[in-house]
């Protein structure tokens, strides 16, 4: 493929994962891509044979894009519990691109629990997204910023709370706002990880 080639589909993608974004996984019709990218259906077509490929392939997208921004992100701040405060705000859902990518990851979400040909690429996925806290917590142990704990169980926990408050704070949830959502997921950290906050 040349580098034209890789730049089209790559276009493409991006004009998915947006309008899976702005109107839902299976609203999405392969005219809409194209109308979108300034192209022909046929287009869409000649890198995507069909409309689950091309909707597959820029939920898939839509994720790398965040992991890759994240690790930049992340690996400019050397103390531990610096870097999951700001991994932490990195995964609030606030209005504009972490909003519209947390609702790809919802649909991805969907799609999985009745598709089980994207079970394995949503499990890897949800691999990275715990492995990076529990390099995180690790790293804190390393510094001695974080009590003794085990950094795979906190990974869990941390991560099945953070989707959950931020399935909340997409559907609406009276009761958890970002601002909420944020001031939960930053107790968690103090209480569980931090040596010097009370148990």
């Amino acid at each position: 493929m040349t580098r034209a080639e890789e730049d089209r589909r790559a276009a493409i993608l991006d004009a998915t994962w947006r309008l899976i974004a702005e109107r839902g996984y299976h609203a999405v019709r392969i005219a809409d891509i194209a109308k979108v990218c300034g192209t022909s259906t046929g287009t869409v077509h000649y890198y995507f044979p069909g409309k689950h490929d091309v909707l597959t392939e820029a939920l898939k997208h839509c994720v790398e894009q965040a992991f890759a921004r994240q690790s930049h992100e992340l690996r400019q701040i050397d103390d531990a519990y610096e870097r999951l405060l700001k991994l932490i705000d990195m995964q609030l859902p606030k209005v504009g691109p972490v909003r519209d990518e947390w609702s790809v990851w919802l649909q991805y979400w969907a799609e999985s629990a009745i598709r089980p040909e994207l079970r394995p690429v949503h499990n890897e996925f949800y691999a990275r997204w715990r492995e990076t806290v529990v390099r995180i917590v690790r790293r804190g142990l390393r510094q001695g910023v974080f009590r003794d704990v085990d950094a795979d169980q906190v990974a869990l926990r941390l991560t099945a709370l953070t989707d959950g408050l931020a399935i909340q704070v997409l559907t609406g949830s009276p009761e958890v706002s970002v601002t909420v959502m944020r001031e939960l997921l930053v107790d968690f950290a103090r209480r569980e990880l931090v040596v010097s906050a009370p148990i």
